[in-house]
């Protein structure tokens, strides 16, 4: 399949458990299954591994409930319910997200395809080579200025580094809106000037789709040193730290928390 079929294939997925999460908001699928799990993200991810079955002999599927589910064929890497604290609290900014990359890829640099529906609202997929989309619409970034830097922060010396980020660059606004893909996607679309991720607690499940859009889109994905972020998907890996941004604002980001 083609990257530009994957892409709409994402959609697909992405865009029927998000219609289904709309469908029971508020409801009893907010109760806590265990750790940060509610039953909504179980239901989802049925949504998603049954069409898989039904479409395909093969595939290898790669979750944050369920780890890895088969072998061979097409992988796909995905976060039934991006948001889950926001969904059980009925705050409206939550997401699921849909990465896929070829039989015999195992490098989150080789997805090539992905989307992240948004509850209620767009979907922004990509296509590698074929450029961003919000719903049917291919865009292109957002140009400048920028103003919101999107962090997320859990020491004391880590916020000290965001701070000095803020001293540097006049005039910036911080949000931490609580789903992780849709504000990597953001910044990929030129809606925010970083991402700015320092607690080491994401995964490649959290993060794959909203990555490959932002590269596609023309930014980096990167660790705290400046390094390209590029981890396995054959199974549930942590990222480690993550900054996200467009060439020109990465660096004065990274210098500033150095």
């Amino acid at each position: 399949m083609e990257p530009e079929e994957l892409r709409r294939l994402a959609v697909e997925l992405a865009e029927e458990a998000s219609r289904f999460l709309m469908s029971v908001w508020c409801s009893e699928l907010t109760e806590v299954v265990k750790g940060d799990t509610i039953r909504a993200d179980l239901k989802a991810e049925e949504i998603i591994a049954e069409r898989l079955r039904s479409r395909f002999k093969e595939y290898t599927l790669v979750s944050e409930e369920s780890g890895r589910t088969g072998s061979g064929g097409y992988v796909f890497v995905v976060d039934p319910l991006d948001g889950s604290l926001n969904y059980e609290h009925c705050i409206p900014w939550s997401s699921v997200s849909v990465a896929i990359a070829r039989p015999g890829s195992t490098r989150l640099s080789e997805v090539v395809a992905g989307a992240i529906s948004q509850l209620g609202g767009p979907t922004l997929s990509f296509a590698r080579g074929r450029g961003c989309y919000v719903n049917d619409e291919r865009v292109s970034p957002r140009p400048q200025p920028r103003k919101i830097v999107f962090t997320y922060v859990e020491s004391l010396e880590d916020a000290i580094r965001v701070a000095r980020l803020f001293n540097s660059m006049k005039g910036l606004k911080l949000r931490s809106l609580g789903s992780a893909a849709l504000e990597i996607a953001m910044v990929g679309l030129g809606r925010g000037l970083a991402y700015v991720d320092l607690r080491r607690k994401l995964r490649n499940v959290d993060a794959a789709a909203a990555i490959g859009l932002a590269r596609e889109c023309g930014a980096r994905a990167v660790d705290a040193s400046g390094n390209d972020v590029d981890v396995e998907i054959s199974d549930v890996r942590p990222l480690g730290d993550l900054i996200v941004a467009h060439e020109g604002d990465l660096n004065l980001v990274l210098r500033a928390l150095s």
